[in-house]
């Protein structure tokens, strides 16, 4: 179990490194919002299609997708303190 938490922080600190840092979320963490730079708009819709293709990279399934989010939530509420 150990490796997947790994594997599920690994992938979670590309969808942030993908995103360039520009990623907001609630102070509850529910919410995620994606900045789309070649939009130049903040998208809700546009964080779980990263997350989506960053877990489809790793050959995660689908049901991973949710832990992923998790540590993503996790990475970016550590980084605000």
């Amino acid at each position: 179990m150990v490796n997947l938490e790994k594997l599920y922080k690994k992938v979670a600190l590309q969808v942030i490194d993908r995103c360039h840092g520009g990623i907001k979320i609630t102070k509850h963490g529910k919410i995620i919002e994606v900045y789309d730079p070649k939009r130049h708009i903040w998208s809700k819709g546009l964080a779980g299609l990263v997350i989506k293709e960053e877990c489809k990279i790793a050959n995660l399934r689908d049901w991973e997708i949710a832990n992923v989010r998790g540590y993503v939530i996790d990475e970016l509420l550590s980084k605000s303190d």
